[in-house]
């Protein structure tokens, strides 16, 4: 049993009012992208993870806790043997752990016949991450509250390249939570997924309103990242910034010789990837 986990990049990111479960409400559009890792699993006597990276925990990883919370639901599942080949970087803004987890779920879903509908699938995969809920229907979609509450968004659509550069820079994102609670700019609270809708649909990303509200801590305490930026704009991009909480910077081309000519800048420095938007 296979399925392709994919990545995902945040248009804009607001981080608005602290809530009672300590989270942060944000608002933001998410963008799943073809950059993916691959997941293959089969039936075992035990619960067993094997990767082709050795930054991630045999046990303690979002694909062995996806079949957990399965097994609490649906205690007749077998154990299963999971290969998991990364492709996505970790702590990169693009969404790979919490990707994995939901795709875990939808494969047994699919492949057991459990059955469950988009709200049960939803109430688990809320139990991985605030982002896994995204990958359950992926496309374009904002997100609101945790990132967990979303609206499908049917009537706009990116340009096709988009431009991943990917350095090897770790960013914790509760550090840079904790920063931007310091300095939260109070005016920005009011922004509404409905303004940046309407920005969207008017293909206006250069408003404002797609500022990522973690470019001000990831750019202070890593000025390299903020640089990318300003290279992939100057490169030709129509859009560029952070993704998530970082370190992954993107851009978004509509000539694809544009995107390539970015990429082979980029890519004796960094990691990169021309990656296009799932719909």
């Amino acid at each position: 049993m296979k399925i392709n986990s994919y990545a995902k990049i945040n248009l804009g990111l607001h981080v608005l009012d602290q809530r009672e479960d300590g989270f942060h409400n944000i608002v933001t559009i998410f963008q799943e992208i073809s950059f993916c890792d691959h997941i293959t699993i089969k039936e075992s006597n035990t619960i067993n993870f094997n990767t082709n990276v050795d930054w991630l925990s045999q046990t303690n990883n979002t694909c062995v806790k996806a079949i957990n919370i399965l097994k609490t639901h649906y205690p007749h599942l077998p154990n299963f043997e999971i290969s998991l080949q990364k492709n996505i970087p970790t702590n990169a803004g693009l969404g790979g752990g919490s990707s994995n987890g939901t795709a875990i779920l939808k494969l047994i879903n699919k492949s057991y016949d459990l059955k469950m509908n988009v709200k049960e699938i939803k109430a688990l995969a809320e139990k991985i991450s605030a982002d896994s809920t995204f990958f359950i229907n992926g496309g374009l979609q904002g997100g609101e509250g945790k990132g967990e509450i979303l609206t499908p968004i049917k009537s706009s659509h990116l340009n096709k390249y988009i431009l991943l550069v990917m350095p090897n820079i770790k960013v914790q994102t509760s550090d840079a939570f904790m920063f931007i609670k310091k300095y939260l700019v109070k005016g920005k609270t009011h922004v509404k997924l409905s303004q940046m809708l309407e920005e969207l649909q008017l293909n206006k990303l250069s408003s404002e309103l797609f500022y990522n509200d973690f470019e001000m801590y990831v750019f202070k305490t890593h000025p390299e990242i903020g640089k990318i930026k300003l290279e992939i704009l100057d490169l030709g991009a129509k859009y560029a910034s952070l993704s998530g909480s970082g370190s992954t910077v993107f851009g978004i081309f509509s000539d694809k010789q544009k995107a390539q000519k970015a990429q082979s800048f980029f890519s004796p420095h960094y990691s990169t990837i021309i990656a296009n938007p799932k719909i």
